[in-house]
């Protein structure tokens, strides 16, 4: 679409902001290899991840669940 057309929520990416738990170090046994990661990470990636508390409120009520639009994605 144009700058001004209709944009198809389908289509839209969305995504949290993940931060690497440096301290807890990296495994390959999770993940497939792949082309995009850096030669220099061996195919390896991050044991664990922090999930980032600031996001904007449509994030929120993403998770959430119960906003204007958002379908509730948790079973608790």
């Amino acid at each position: 679409p144009d700058s001004f057309g209709f944009v198809d929520p389908d289509q839209v990416i969305r995504a949290v902001h993940l931060i690497p738990a440096f301290e807890y170090g990296r495994t390959d046994t999770r993940l497939a290899p792949s082309f995009v990661r850096p030669v220099e990470d061996h195919d390896r990636d991050f044991l664990y991840f922090y999930i980032n508390h600031f996001v904007d409120r449509d994030m929120f009520m993403r998770f959430r669940g119960g906003g204007v639009g958002h379908q509730i994605t948790r079973d608790w």
